[in-house]
């Protein structure tokens, strides 16, 4: 069996402390804005096959929208919540404080995703997305 004794005076134990602080105050602003900006890519690409939420298909347009979508020569098999891709560019991720937030960049676009959401939830995470969004906040810390 080795031992090893490792003698340390209290004063190198603070400074140790202090480094491994401001190690993690970094990397935990990186690790944050990569997690914030996977939720936004699991959200995309979710919204793009057309699932919402609980990965179950968005609700079909309506007969009325169906065919106002077909005069403006866009695609109504399967509903995708993109008309002009404004809405679904905007939404973008960020810091507030040390929280990562996901957010739509313009208001317009915001006031557009809320209608869209109350019909045909779209955004938000699910547990899937969570524990994806969790591993990568992980992986990026690096500590």
């Amino acid at each position: 069996m080795i031992t090893v004794s490792i003698d340390t005076k209290p004063r190198d134990l603070r400074k140790m402390v202090q480094k491994l602080g401001r190690l993690f105050n970094k990397n935990h602003k990186r690790a944050m804005r990569r997690a914030a900006a996977e939720g936004v890519n699991r959200i995309n690409k979710r919204t793009n096959l057309g699932l919402d939420i609980n990965e179950q298909p968005f609700r079909p347009y309506s007969e009325a929208y169906k065919s106002f979508r077909q005069s403006k020569d866009r695609p109504v098999d399967k509903v995708k919540l993109i008309f002009t891709g404004q809405m679904r560019g905007s939404m973008t991720s960020g810091l507030r404080g040390q929280d990562g937030i996901i957010f739509f960049s313009r208001r317009a676009e915001s006031k557009k995703a809320a209608f869209n959401n109350r019909k045909r939830p779209f955004f938000g995470l699910n547990r899937s997305d969570t524990r994806a969004i969790r591993d990568v906040y992980f992986k990026g810390l690096k500590i």
